[in-house]
């Protein structure tokens, strides 16, 4: 990465940026900010990962996707910049499609950890950490503290940082912890802290908080919800949202998750909580539906399975469909098309 962005002439020096880490939360964070910037009049670039639907959801300006038409344009110089990963050569668009359009300020979210992350290249006028727990740990190490130590990477000399409630092992300014429970509370705390430590108004500050990205314990159709918590802390937290919100409620999961994620501590969560279905799908870094249903079987869980989500006839008051950002997008064409149908 270091290499095309010396090719590319750094372009991400054009503009000032807000640099997000976290091992949950980020993405939202990074929403809630860029909405509360672009309230507060800035031209604002957002880059997060991964997509729903779209590649082209990756890379904002003011809420406006990527034109497919620019991809195709700008991508193809960046590629013979040098060997690069996919994430570098998206890192590397986002800056050149950034600098191009002249924003005042980006949002950049890191893929995985931090100190080797495609995104740290830049030097961030804020670097923030919204919480740490066990993901990705045959990259980023077996303890909290090895976890800690990469995140933490982004930190730069001289560069303002916050810390969200659960980063544990470091010091430094902190955003105050939640009394609800509600994991969106505990982002909207993490980016009012950023943004007043960024000078932003108290009304785009209020503008902001309230902005929440897709499949974020999403309700659709009053008994679906869409959530991409796809490791035990996320569900965890999924979990205690659901018992908050809807505390009389039976609920079935929908749960499907990537290979590199601890999906046996995710299904004994969500047996705990409800009934389940085992979800597969076409993308090769999913779990199949019969995988993940055998490690149920050898958790002593009872489950259904499914290679695919569909609006079937279930026991409980909420279907939750969660896991991996891949299934997201077949689920919700799902149930519009089972909405289409029942209206």
């Amino acid at each position: 990465m270091r290499q095309i962005d010396r090719a590319q002439n750094h372009l991400h020096r054009h503009f000032r940026s807000i640099h997000v880490a976290g091992t949950n939360g980020k993405g939202s964070v990074c929403h809630k900010i860029a909405a509360a910037l672009q309230a507060e009049g800035y031209r604002v670039g957002l880059y997060t990962s991964p997509h729903l639907v779209s590649f082209c959801e990756r890379i904002r300006i003011n809420g406006r996707m990527i034109p497919e038409e620019d991809v195709l344009r700008l991508l193809p110089p960046i590629m013979d910049l040098g060997a690069g990963s996919f994430f570098d050569y998206a890192t590397a668009l986002a800056f050149a499609y950034f600098a191009e359009q002249r924003i005042d300020l980006a949002v950049i979210e890191t893929g995985i950890g931090g100190r080797f992350d495609s995104t740290n290249v830049i030097h961030p006028i804020l670097s923030i950490i919204t919480s740490v727990d066990y993901d990705h740990m045959h990259l980023l190490g077996k303890t909290l503290q090895e976890i800690v130590y990469e995140k933490a990477g982004i930190i730069k000399p001289n560069v303002p940082y916050l810390l969200g409630p659960k980063v544990p092992f470091l010091e430094g300014p902190r955003a105050s912890s939640c009394t609800s429970g509600f994991y969106d509370e505990e982002n909207s705390l993490i980016a009012k802290k950023a943004l007043e430590m960024l000078g932003v108004s108290p009304s785009s500050i209020s503008a902001g908080v309230a902005t929440r990205p897709p499949c974020r314990f999403e309700v659709v159709h009053e008994k679906f919800i869409l959530d991409v918590a796809h490791n035990p802390d996320a569900i965890a937290k999924l979990i205690a949202a659901l018992r908050l919100h809807f505390p009389s409620k039976k609920f079935h999961f929908f749960a499907g998750f990537s290979l590199d994620k601890d999906a046996a501590s995710c299904l004994r969560l969500l047996a705990q909580a409800g009934s389940i279905t085992c979800l597969g799908g076409d993308h090769p870094r999913l779990f199949t539906a019969d995988e993940l249903s055998l490690l149920a079987d050898s958790l002593g869980i009872s489950a259904s399975k499914s290679e695919r989500f569909r609006c079937a006839d279930i026991d409980a008051d909420l279907c939750i469909i969660c896991g991996s950002f891949y299934l997201m997008a077949e689920a919700r064409q799902s149930i519009e098309d089972w909405a289409r149908g029942a209206g």
